[in-house]
């Protein structure tokens, strides 16, 4: 897992997370562990130019 960048909207109360893993599972495992649930998760596509 290699997180990328994270940053919080202070009006909503909402963080956003940017990392990269092998599947959304792992993603939600990490953040479960850390105390911190995940509610939505969205694989974003990768492309090679």
């Amino acid at each position: 897992m290699n997180f990328k960048i994270a940053w919080a909207d202070p009006e909503s109360g909402d963080v956003f997370c940017l990392s990269e893993a092998p599947s959304a599972d792992a993603v939600r495992k990490i953040h479960e562990r850390t105390g911190h649930p995940v509610d939505e998760i969205h694989p974003l596509p990768l492309s090679v130019s």
